[in-house]
Parts: structure tokens; sequence; C-alpha cells
């Protein structure tokens, strides 16, 4: 809000107004009338004042008001917010500052809302959000969501009431921002039903951004207790049964230094004293007040990330709702909230009343052999790598919180090369081009691209895979997850790939399924596969390494096809895929469009594609259905397509 004067500056400048009107009108030899009107003067000062200062009271009263509605910052536990430790660590301070981390949620304001919120309405489902901004608050009049999702559950019916409701929190500011809106009591954070992409500078509704059947409803998302969960320091969701709410407090929004470093009120207190910090500097060693991951054990180190980089069971003793996850850095997690591996189910024994409430549970965040294949879940697939089982491999021997070479995906300097693997395998120095059989400075010679494919889905693209493997065409049969080779050389088949796996490295060679003997894997999965292998497929099709590998001149029949998916995820992926090819790039379609427009659209892309298609470009390729002349194999694209895999899927990414 714009400054305004207090009452003792008006009340001031009114007794100088009053009193020096009074002089003039006693010496001066004004008129009566004269006089009347200098006398108005003064009054119509006196009460522009008692307005603006009632003015002023009413918005300070309505900011402690909404104030009420946000998550307390600051709680009880030795949290005392990554300001206090600024003085002492500026660097530090500053490096993380920069991070994503720190803009997990904020505050909404002028410096961290990116959407535009210029008067506008949007429209969800025949219903109309008025969105303004009004000077640095962000508002929506909207019909009340507590009521719509009661009448979801049949407790109230009719049209719901209107409100207006001022946006409190925003979670996101790499990809797209998510608003929270308070709820009717407490200081709960009910989702806005509506994401900021970023880089699309659009608003669309938030459900359309996730990879979850069409046929569901859109859930009603409470940041208290879901998101808080990681998108918070020492966040307490705590259920007030005297309000009917929830009294939600919080050691710091967003990922802060305590999230990773543990509570730090005693490491500040001790550290007061300067002989005490001199004495540390000089002997060159920790301060055991505080924790470091650098200097802990590497399963110890990984776990202060797997807190939240992972997929975590919490066992009823926890009392979450409460007091918040229990963990703090530098302890073992597994004795609080163990990470949640398929592969050691039965080991696992607590896993088997949860998989009776949720059947879907695997599902919804591992492939078929247990890999997890849902985006910001990591941790899962490091703990599964033998590089972390069998070697000293932690989160901390790539990624880095405060001297990464870019904060897109916190990697450290010099981590995007071979290098980052290397450090440990240094018997591959110099032999990495006979090892992997592809040229150095080829996609294929790097070391992540065959161990660390993108298998994971996210974020509306596909993200690398962190269970370091080795690819496989026998498992991908089995589990439906792309192997590294078919990712890369999309127009080949999963046959192709067994027997160089084989001549290579020596691989045990399973006879495979006619379908992967004729036709490329990309094509069969994403024809057949089922919504995430088909939104895997969409990305890889616009991968430049992949196009390079496996050329680019028969992809577009394939994302035209996906351009029509059900599954709003798929179709966005298509089409930012789409417009990287030849000819395409003024094209556009829009992925929550009316369904009758996805067709359309659908039809245009193939006339692009014949009017810029080289039939001379085309070697012959029957693997992915086309003829040296471009024309598509209807008979066997068709039987692929009839068999598609139109299983319910809820990615809880």
């Amino acid at each position: 809000m714009n400054a305004t004067p207090n009452f003792t500056e008006w009340a001031l400048f009114a007794l100088v107004l009053g009193v020096s009107t009074g002089v003039v009108l006693c010496r001066s030899q004004a008129t009566p009338p004269m006089r009347k009107r200098l006398v108005g003067c003064v009054l119509a000062v006196l009460a522009s004042a008692a307005f603006l200062e009632w003015h002023s009271l009413e918005h300070s009263d309505a900011q402690r008001r909404f104030e009420l509605t946000l998550p307390t910052t600051g709680r009880p536990g030795g949290y005392v917010s990554s300001d206090t430790c600024r003085s002492c660590h500026p660097d530090q301070y500053a490096s993380w500052h920069g991070s994503y981390h720190r803009t997990m949620t904020q505050h909404a304001g002028a410096e961290s809302v990116q959407a535009d919120f210029q008067r506008r309405t949007l429209t969800l489902d025949g219903e109309d959000y008025r969105i303004w901004r009004q000077d640095d608050e962000f508002w929506t009049e909207m019909p009340d969501p507590e009521w719509k999702e009661r009448a979801r559950k049949g407790v109230v019916s009719g049209s719901p009431p209107r409100l207006s409701k001022r946006i409190g929190l925003l979670t996101g500011s790499h990809h797209m921002q998510i608003f929270w809106v308070p709820g009717a009591v407490g200081n709960q954070q009910l989702i806005f039903p509506f994401a900021w992409l970023i880089a699309d500078r659009r608003w669309v509704p938030v459900h359309t951004t996730f990879l979850r059947d069409p046929s569901q409803p859109p859930s009603m998302h409470v940041w208290n207790v879901n998101c808080l969960k990681c998108h918070a320091t020492g966040g307490q969701p705590r259920p007030d049964r005297s309000i009917g709410g929830l009294n939600t407090r919080v050691g710091e929004l967003g990922i802060a230094c305590e999230a990773c470093h543990g509570p730090a009120e005693d490491h500040v207190r001790l550290n007061q004293n300067p002989a005490r910090r001199y004495a540390h500097h000089l002997k060159g060693r920790g301060d055991d007040s505080i924790v470091n991951p650098a200097r802990l054990s590497k399963d110890r180190s990984s776990q202060a990330c797997g807190q939240c980089h992972g997929i975590k069971w919490i066992p009823a003793s926890e009392r979450f709702s409460e007091e918040g996850f229990r963990f703090r850095p530098g302890q073992d997690l597994a004795s609080s909230t163990p990470i949640v591996r398929p592969s050691r189910i039965k080991e696992q024994a607590f896993l088997q009343a949860g998989l009776r409430q949720n059947p879907n549970f695997f599902d919804e965040h591992y492939w078929a052999d247990g890999m997890v294949r849902v985006s910001g879940r990591e941790f899962n697939g490091t703990v599964e790598s033998p590089c972390f089982e069998r070697g000293e491999m932690s989160c901390l021997s790539c990624h880095s919180m405060h001297s990464p070479q870019s904060f897109d995906d916190q990697l450290g300097l010099g981590k995007h090369t071979q290098e980052a693997c290397l450090q440990c395998h240094s018997s591959l120095r110099g032999q990495v081009e006979s090892h992997t059989h592809h040229k150095a400075g080829s996609s294929g010679n790097e070391c992540y691209n065959c161990h660390m494919p993108h298998t994971t889905y996210g974020l509306l693209k596909a993200i690398r895979s962190h269970q370091i493997s080795s690819p496989s065409a026998t498992d991908s049969f089995k589990s439906g997850r792309p192997n590294a080779c078919n990712l890369c050389h999309l127009d080949k088949t999963l046959e192709w790939s067994a027997t160089a796996l084989r001549d290579w490295y020596k691989q045990p060679y399973s006879r495979l399924p006619d379908e992967h003997t004729t036709t490329a894997a990309s094509v069969v999965w994403a024809l057949k596969g089922d919504a995430g292998q088909r939104a895997l497929m969409a990305w890889h099709f616009g991968w430049e390494p992949a196009r390079i590998a496996s050329g680019s001149t028969w992809i577009a029949p394939y994302l035209s096809e996906l351009l029509d998916d059900p599954y709003s995820a798929v179709r966005y992926i298509a089409n930012r895929s789409i417009k990287t090819l030849p000819g395409f790039r003024a094209f556009d379609s829009d992925y929550v469009g009316p369904a009758a427009d996805w067709k359309i659209k659908k039809e245009a892309a193939l006339q692009i594609w014949r009017q810029h298609m080289i039939p001379e470009s085309l070697v012959e390729k029957p693997s992915v259905l086309l003829s040296p002349d471009g024309r598509i194999n209807e008979d066997r694209w068709n039987r692929l397509l009839g068999q598609r895999n139109n299983r319910s899927m809820d990615l809880q990414e």
C-alpha cells in the first residue's frame, strides 16, 4: 500500500493551518464573506484529515485480520529463521536466497507474484473467477470453495455464494505458480483453481497441469496438510477443535537454512561468544551446535535431502498433524518416516495396511519394477542405486546448495559433465568412448544419458531418473519403463536395443514378442502405452539429442496424435514438442481448449507435415510405420491405437 500520513502528522498540519488562519483573520481586513470561505477551507482540511485517518486505521485493521488467516511464521523447537543466519554467513545466505528452494512457498506480494493480475475474468466449468491487483495486494472474487467442496460431498445444494478473497500464499517460482486463498476459519489455505504457467505467461486450470484421469473431479488441495510437508520448514498443521479449523505454524516458509542444518537457536546463542567462534575457526573443525550435511556420512547427509525428496511412510506414532515431522537433519530418517521401497516390501510390513486402504499407491508413484516414476522423489532412486548402496555416492556428490553451476538443478560446479561420474569411476577415464560405444561429444557418450535416462514424470516434462542403472530391453518389456537406448534411438525396436546390449555388454538375450521386433519402441509406447508412457514419448519426440539420433522427419504424425490425447498433460507436452520440428514454429494448439479443436489441430498438424515433409529425406522406416513416400501404415497404426492402455492414471508428483 502507498504510505499515508499518520494522525499526528495530520493533527499538527491542521493545528498549524488553524492557527495561521486565525492570525490571518484577526489581522486582516478580510470581509465577512472572505472569512467564511477561509473557515470553510479549514473545516474541509480537518474533515479530510479525519477521513484519511479513519481510512488508515480501517486498512490497518483489515491487514491485521488478513494476517491472522496466514500460517504463523516462527514456532517453538529452536527455529530462528534464515535471516538470523545472514549476519555470520552472508555468502551462504546469498547463494540460498537466489535458489528455487527459498521460493517454494512465499507470501503473495509485488516481488513474489509473477502472474498477470490485471483485472480480468477467468472461467472454469461455467463459473467466473475475477482477479485484480490493488496496490501490492492480489484479489479474487470467486465461488465459495468450501461450499463447493461440501456440495461435492452432498452436504449442501444449489449455487455457491460468491466471495472476495485476498491471495495469501503462492507456491512455485520456476515452472508455474499456484495460489492459495484463506478458508473461513483458522489459517487454512485453499487452492485457487488456476495456475500461472511462467514460460507460457498464461492462466490455466490447476488440474490440467497434472497427469491425472480427466474423468476425475478436481481435488480440493489444502496447503496446510499437504504442501506444508515439503514446501515449508518445520511445518505443523495443528488442527484446532475450538475453532473447527487449522492453526498452522511453520519455522519459515519455503525451504530455508534450518531445513538442511536443523534448528539453530543453540548455535546462535553459543556463537554470540566471539572467543568460541575464533577457537573453532583456528582449530578448523566443525561446530557441533549445528548440522553441516557435508560433514555427515553419505547416508545421513542424503537423508537431509530425502526428508522432502522422498516418498515417506508416516506412522501414526509420528503425530504429524499436531507436531509436524519429528525428523531433524543428522538423524536417521528411517527411525521416524522411512522411505517407501517396493524392492523391500517384505521388510516393510507397515506398508500392508496402507496398501489395503489405497491399492493404487504403487501405481501412482512407481513403475512395475519398483523404480520411482514421479518427480521430486529423487532420494527414492538414489537409495536403490548401486553407487549409493555399495559405494560412497550421496546427493552432495553432484548437487550443491551453495556453489551451484545453475539454480535450475542445483548441480555443483563441474558436475554437468562426465566428471560427476569419473570422480568415482576413475578407471574409465580415457576409456569412455570404448565403454559407451558412442563417439566423444555425442549424447550417447554422456554417462547420465545411459544410466540416468528421463523416465521420471513431473512438471509437464520428463526428468532424469536418480536410480542409477544400466539400460535393459528385457526390463523395459516387463515393467513398461522405457530404456535409455530407445529414448534416444526413437526409430529403433526394443529387439534392436536388446541385440546391441547383448553384443556390447553380454547382457542375457530373451526373445521378445513380434511387436517389438517390427515396430519402434517409441511408437508402441506413444500409441499403445498408458498416459504416463505417452507423456514421456511426447517429451522425447521434442528432445534434441533424440531428434539428432533418430531423424525428425517422421515424428510429427505421432505428436499430432498426442495433441488429441484424453490427458491434458500429454496434449500440453505434445504441443510444446511439435513446435520444435521444421515448419511448426508458428503452430499452436490450446491444450485446454474445446475438445473439438484438438481434433482440428491434429489434422492441421498432419497437413503441415505433408507440406514440409520431403519424401526423399525419409529413408525407409517400416519400424515407425512410414513408407519412403510418407504414407502411414494405417492398419498397423490403428491396431496399436486400438490396444491402448486406457487405465486410469493419477501420477502423484
